[in-house]
């Protein structure tokens, strides 16, 4: 049996969970707290570090999802949230768009706001400035994860905001900060990823 095709029997028996994963092959925790991996045919692979609850359990920084082992946190983190995107990529992501595709703010159908969001950057700035109304309007209906995934290509913050919708919220106000806090943090992280790759 030639290695070539050992290596593609042991990756198909991992997928399929066959073979245990292993945590620690090579990995070691960069600069930005991350834990990196260096598992065969997945080099240079980064996973946020998970919190550390008091029962010893893992909680996902990104999703906030409990795990009783580190092994079932990796599967998870690898599965959803791997941050390997190329120089490129986060240029494209926290590039500015033409106009047109913009995200432009209504309040109802046909009552728009005079505002427009070009990029990542300036929606996370508009979301805190424009008429609560727009942003639950918005936030109802699914606005943002459209226009992130159709416009951006940034499906990971499109799955942060679904699960925002998916909790209850006390104020419409609350629902602006969460947005907002969830926007920017996606920002910085596609920027500090951007200046290490640099």
């Amino acid at each position: 049996m030639n290695n070539a095709f050992k290596k593609m029997v042991v990756t198909a028996k991992r997928f399929l969970g066959v073979i245990e994963f292993k945590i620690n092959p090579g990995s070691n925790i960069n600069k930005d707290n991350d834990l990196r991996t260096a598992t065969p045919g997945m080099l240079n692979v980064d996973i946020p570090e998970p919190k550390m609850l008091e029962k010893g359990e893992f909680q996902c920084p990104i999703c906030d999802r409990t795990f009783n082992s580190k092994e079932d946190y990796l599967s998870h983190a690898m599965a959803h949230h791997q941050m390997t995107h190329s120089k490129t990529e986060l240029q494209v992501l926290l590039a500015s768009v033409p106009y047109e595709k913009g995200f432009h703010f209504f309040t109802e159908p046909g009552k728009y706001t005079g505002i427009t969001a070009i990029s990542l950057d300036e929606l996370a700035a508009k979301i805190n400035i424009v008429p609560v109304e727009s942003v639950i309007f918005h936030f109802q209906r699914g606005d943002y994860q459209k226009w992130l995934i159709e416009v951006i290509g940034d499906e990971e913050l499109a799955k942060r905001i679904d699960k925002i919708r998916e909790t209850e919220w006390a104020s419409a106000d609350s629902v602006r900060n969460v947005l907002f806090q969830t926007v920017q943090k996606a920002v910085s992280e596609l920027k500090e990823s951007l200046q290490q790759i640099s």
